[in-house]
Parts: C-alpha cells; sequence; structure tokens
C-alpha cells in the first residue's frame, strides 16, 4: 500500500512539474511576442506625445501674438496688424495638420486611376516608393476594377519588428483595406487565371 502511495505521489509530481514547464514556455513565447509589439507601441506613442507638444507649443506662439496684437489696438498699425494675423492663421493652419495627423483625419493618394495589364497567374508591384516612406502609422485602401475575377491585392511591409504580408481577393470590382505603420510599404496585384491576360485599373488611398 506504501509502494502504491510513493508511485501516486511520483507520479503526480512528474505531472505538475510537466505543467509548469508548459506554463513557463507559454510565458516565454508570449513574452517574445509581446516585446516586438510594446517596442511598436512605445514609438507611435512618442510620435503623438511630440505632436501634442508641438501643438502646445503652438498654443503659446498664438496667445503670444494675440496678446501682442491687443496691445497695439488703437495704435495705427494697420500693416503689422496684417503681418501678425498672417503669422496666427498659419499657426492654426499648422495646428490644425497636426491634430489631422494625431486623429487619422490626413489622406493622400498613392495611386490614381492606374491602368494595369498582368498576365495570366502573375502579379506586378503598383507601389514601392523606397525613397518616399509613409511617415505615420494609419491605413492603405486599394480600389481595382478587373477584367477577371481570380483579382487580388498584396501589401507587404516590414517595420518597428513588425512582418506583415496580406492578401485579399477583389475580384472584378472591390476595395481592399490594409493597417500600415511608419516605413515602405509595396503594394500589389496579381490574378489566378490560367489562359486570360487581365486588365484593368486601381487607385490606392493612405489615411493617417
Amino acid at each position: 500500500m506504501a509502494e502504491q502511495q510513493k508511485v501516486v505521489g511520483r507520479s503526480i509530481a512528474i505531472i505538475l512539474g510537466a505543467i509548469c514547464v508548459v506554463l513557463a514556455v507559454g510565458m516565454v513565447v508570449a513574452l517574445i511576442a509581446y516585446l516586438p509589439a510594446a517596442s511598436q507601441i512605445d514609438a507611435l506613442n512618442s510620435q503623438v506625445t511630440q505632436k501634442n507638444q508641438n501643438i502646445t507649443a503652438l498654443n503659446s506662439q498664438i496667445a503670444a501674438l494675440n496678446a501682442q496684437l491687443g496691445s497695439q489696438s488703437g495704435q495705427n498699425s494697420t500693416s503689422n496688424d496684417a503681418a501678425l494675423q498672417l503669422q496666427i492663421s498659419q499657426l492654426q493652419a499648422e495646428i490644425n495638420s497636426l491634430n489631422n495627423v494625431i486623429y487619422m483625419n490626413a489622406s493622400g493618394i498613392l495611386v490614381s486611376s492606374q491602368a494595369f495589364s498582368i498576365d495570366p497567374s502573375t502579379n506586378t508591384t503598383v507601389w514601392d516608393q523606397t525613397n518616399t516612406p509613409l511617415i505615420f502609422p494609419g491605413y492603405v485602401t486599394v480600389q481595382v476594377a478587373s477584367s477577371s475575377n481570380t483579382t487580388f491585392v498584396e501589401v507587404a511591409y516590414a517595420t518597428y519588428g513588425v512582418v506583415y504580408d496580406s492578401v485579399v481577393k477583389v475580384g472584378t470590382s472591390g476595395t481592399a483595406a490594409f493597417p500600415v505603420l511608419p516605413g515602405t510599404i509595396i503594394i500589389g496585384l496579381g490574378n489566378t487565371e490560367t489562359n486570360n491576360t487581365v486588365t484593368g485599373t486601381v487607385t490606392a488611398t493612405y489615411y493617417y
């Protein structure tokens, strides 16, 4: 009886030890997966903090200019007033631009109604501007009109420790959306036709 209890005790100890090993491995894997994401979040948060600091500084400049403008009221300085008003307008425009970036209200066209012709079962790149990287996180939409219902869009990039490569089928007409990080991205089109050349147009828009 005592021998059986020892065997059972050893079995339980082995099982508990195995569970501990599995949990430890899981924690290590989770930590490895988390570190790049944490680094990415810290970098993006730093960008937002910097924009907010810029907005605060610009607001201070506007306040100073408004005070200067108020102190000149009643004086005959129309030209100087106009110059101050122009400075204020320019600073306010810069603040609006920074706010648009923070809240992802800005956008730009990467590819505008570009015609394409793709051989059967092949891919082509429609955007790969290595000298013009995206500078803010956001998303890209790719709108396609195609002669083939097998047409697909592919977006790929590697930045902030993230390797991203996603394919979305759009068929003869459709729009695909992809999240993007700052850096160089590649936008491609392809198809799985066996015989026919695929033609159409593509438009890509960057929202940030």
